[in-house]
């Protein structure tokens, strides 16, 4: 009996040949998917250049001109590391050559956009910087500012802290009514309050100027002359406008009508001419003496203003310290972990009689800021230069000039 041609059993070599065409057809699946995932990441990372190349132009060219650069450099900048690490992640289980590429990429973003600081003037010369730290009798300052926000959520915390810094002048802002515990602290030291500015110094000082801006009605600025052992030298205690006052103004409805935009853009420009004149009332008193500078700007060095105002100053955190250095804002914020700042807004600005020996950011939580402390040794080993200024205002109604604890 014959059987026919369907019904013939395969031969072992055509069941062999048939699977092998089957792992070549399975393989060539496989390969044709691995190659449009490879081709999608390449996609992404072209993407992913292209946005950070724009955020960076938005933060460091247009920053503080324009309302959109204003919202993106006081927003959070962590969070724009992440996508070049999940595409690293995925560049990794794709074996693709995009992985150095966005290695690269958020190396920049944290580098360039979330300000990850490399104090590359100062790493020769760490040795020398070290010994100088530890020499306070070589014309050195020690000075610590801090926004005390009224002595508020706990000023203990923040005394403790100012305190363990040593410091030799202390600066504060927002610190209309100083509290017992402070002149406690420091009894036999010399201050001077104007509103809510504060300077004190374990030295005497005078008060030389203060500056008012009639942008927003108020005094932004001190000028405090200051008499150590080693000569006399200018500290610039300021505090200046929020953009917070008007970024919150940016809610879907403000935005969609164009007002919220209007009311960014005016604040900037108010701002900027605050910031304007406080420079100029800086510069009034002499910046070719020893000079100081420190507060709360309320803005980072990436913002417009601050660059056209103060970027000629040394920034104390730039020149001698590692990592971000974020300062503020330390209260529970939604959407945000509490305590954990995001922005460098507070800084200690030198000039150019100054050396930089080290500074330091808080990292306790007794203020929405945390302080900065700074230690300076003035330049050259002569005597310094007689830096007479003008003589101290003596405005009852807005300065307070005293001994601590008299």
């Amino acid at each position: 009996m014959s059987h026919s041609p369907a019904h013939q059993t395969a031969s072992p070599a055509d069941f062999q040949a048939r699977m092998l065409q089957l792992r070549k057809d399975a393989e060539g699946v496989r390969r044709s998917r691995q190659s449009r995932r490879r081709n999608q990441l390449r996609w992404l990372t072209a993407g992913h250049i292209v946005g950070i190349a724009s955020l960076w132009y938005a933060i460091w060219n247009v920053s503080e001109q324009w309302w959109l650069g204003s919202v993106l450099t006081f927003l959070p900048r962590t969070p724009w590391l992440a996508p070049g690490l999940l595409l690293i992640l995925v560049g990794v289980w794709q074996r693709s050559g995009t992985v150095l590429v966005n290695l690269v990429l958020s190396l920049f973003v944290l580098w360039s956009i979330i300000g990850f600081n490399v104090p590359w003037q100062t790493l020769v010369s760490n040795t020398e910087n070290s010994n100088l730290s530890n020499d306070r009798s070589a014309r050195t300052v020690r000075i610590v500012s801090a926004n005390t926000q009224q002595f508020e959520p706990d000023f203990t915390l923040l005394l403790r802290e100012i305190r363990s810094a040593k410091p030799d002048v202390i600066a504060l802002q927002e610190a209309s009514r100083p509290p017992k515990s402070l002149s406690d602290q420091y009894p036999d030291w010399h201050s001077v309050r104007v509103r809510g500015l504060w300077v004190g110094s374990k030295w005497p000082i005078k008060l030389i100027g203060q500056c008012h801006s009639d942008v927003y009605d108020r005094v932004t600025a001190i000028m405090v002359e200051v008499e150590a052992p080693f000569g006399k030298f200018l500290v610039t205690d300021l505090h200046l406008m929020t953009a917070r006052r008007s970024l919150i103004y940016l809610q879907p409805k403000s935005v969609i009508t164009g007002t919220g935009q209007e009311t960014v853009n005016m604040a900037l420009v108010e701002r900027s001419e605050e910031a304007r004149q406080t420079r100029e009332f800086v510069t009034e008193f002499g910046v070719d003496l020893p000079l100081v500078i420190c507060g709360d700007f309320n803005m980072p060095t990436s913002s417009s203003i601050y660059r056209n105002c103060f970027g000629d100053f040394a920034n104390s955190f730039e020149q001698t310290s590692w990592g971000c250095g974020y300062t503020a804002p330390c209260r529970a914020i939604r959407y945000w972990p509490t305590n954990v700042p995001w922005q460098r807004i507070d800084h200690i600005l030198a000039n150019h009689n100054w050396r930089i020996i080290d500074s330091q950011v808080g990292r306790r939580d007794g203020s929405d800021h945390r302080l900065m402390a700074a230690t300076l040794r003035l330049k050259g080993d002569g005597p310094s230069p007689d830096n007479s200024t003008n003589p101290p205002s003596n405005d009852p109604d807005n300065v307070e000039q005293l001994r601590v604890g008299r």
